[in-house]
C-alpha cells in the first residue's frame, strides 16, 4: 500500500502537511521518501547535438572561471546548504 503526502522539512525532520486528513501509521513506521527539488530544472537538450553543445559551453565556463589553489575550504555545512 502507499500513501501519498506533502511534508515540509522542520527541524531535522519531515513534517505532514495537516490537509484534514490523519497519517494512519503506527509510531516509528519506516517509510521512504521521495524528494522532488523544486528548484531543480528539467534537461531541455533532446538531441546529442544539443547535449554535445551544452557539454562544450559548460567545459568552456569552467576553462574561463578556473578554481584558485588556494580557494578557502568549504565546511560540511556549508557544501549543503540548509534552507
Amino acid at each position: 500500500m502507499s500513501v501519498r503526502l506533502k511534508a515540509i522539512y522542520r527541524g531535522g525532520a519531515f513534517v505532514p502537511m495537516s490537509n484534514g486528513d490523519e497519517v494512519n501509521m503506527p509510531e516509528n513506521t519506516e517509510v521512504e521518501l521521495t524528494v522532488h527539488d523544486p528548484y531543480l530544472l528539467p534537461a531541455t537538450a533532446t538531441t546529442a547535438e544539443e547535449r554535445g553543445r551544452a557539454l562544450k559551453d559548460l567545459v568552456e565556463s569552467w576553462k574561463d572561471h578556473p578554481l584558485s589553489a588556494n580557494a578557502p575550504r568549504l565546511t560540511r555545512d556549508e557544501l549543503h546548504e540548509r534552507r
